[in-house]
């Protein structure tokens, strides 16, 4: 990439961004998540192959994040009922998603790498926007949002799942009729503090993994407050990893001795 057209992503990543400090008062009070989530992704996905310098390392130690920026929902003791629905929806998967263990067949289907930038990832989403926007308000196993792919030894992506999502303002009752909460592990990403533009810009051009780190240290909105941004307590709605082709057992399947995200992302 040119250092011009290089200057121009940067220059476009930071517009997008600052829209949200650009947003009436009142907008932020009404749909702060709205505006985040677009923002962010946009962000994330849209970054240069330099950022990986600066973020790689970041953005892998978020997804393994089962502390500052992760809250799952509570769990439910299974029912007999919850037994025979997970099974029907792992079979469902193991019918409907087999096909994508090619990727290039998913990428054929609209399923799009997200953080491409990212080369090394602990698990990659591979993101379909339709299948997103219908999740807003239904649920298909046949139709996740993102499917999931591991590298094998030889740097091959092997599919081990999948990751459904529900709505910011779905509530328990609601999770457990998508996926059972005696087998699912709902969790969302929660207490990010967005940094002004131009900081995100003069840290992506000095490739400095410090100045990020920072922010994503941020927890609190008096912290955020204080640093000069804008605090958002929640990002993207509701998730839940359910990795199919990882094995038979429940643990491989639904996540490992019940929330801890990392195993849920590597399938143990």
């Amino acid at each position: 990439m040119t250092l011009p057209s290089l200057r121009l992503k940067l220059a476009t990543t930071a517009l997008l961004l600052g829209a949200l400090f650009a947003a009436p008062a009142a907008a932020q009070t009404v749909a702060p998540l709205r505006i985040t989530d677009a923002q962010v992704f946009w962000f994330l996905q849209n970054l240069p192959p330099e950022s990986a310098k600066s973020l790689g390392s970041l953005i892998n130690a978020l997804l393994s994040d089962t502390v500052g920026h992760m809250s799952m929902a509570d769990t439910r003791v299974a029912s007999a009922a919850d037994s025979v629905r997970a099974a029907n929806i792992v079979a469902t998967m193991r019918t409907s998603l087999a096909a994508y263990r090619d990727v290039s067949a998913a990428e054929k289907d609209g399923y799009a790498l997200f953080m491409p930038w990212l080369e090394d990832q602990v698990v990659y989403h591979y993101n379909n926007m339709a299948n997103a926007g219908a999740a807003r308000s239904g649920f298909d196993a046949a139709k996740p949002t993102s499917l999931l792919y591991r590298k094998d030894a030889r740097g091959a992506k092997v599919l081990v799942g999948a990751m459904y999502t529900a709505p910011a303002t779905a509530t328990p009752d609601d999770l457990n009729a998508r996926l059972p909460l005696g087998f699912a592990h709902w969790h969302q990403h929660v207490n990010f503090c967005a940094m002004r533009p131009q900081v995100a810009m003069d840290g992506l051009t000095r490739n400095d993994s410090t100045a990020f780190a920072k922010w994503l240290a941020i927890e609190t909105p008096e912290a955020c407050t204080a640093a000069g941004g804008v605090f958002v307590p929640q990002l993207f709605g509701w998730m839940a990893h359910v990795n199919a082709f990882s094995g038979e057992t429940p643990g491989a399947v639904w996540g490992s001795e019940g929330r801890d995200h990392m195993h849920m992302h590597r399938g143990h």
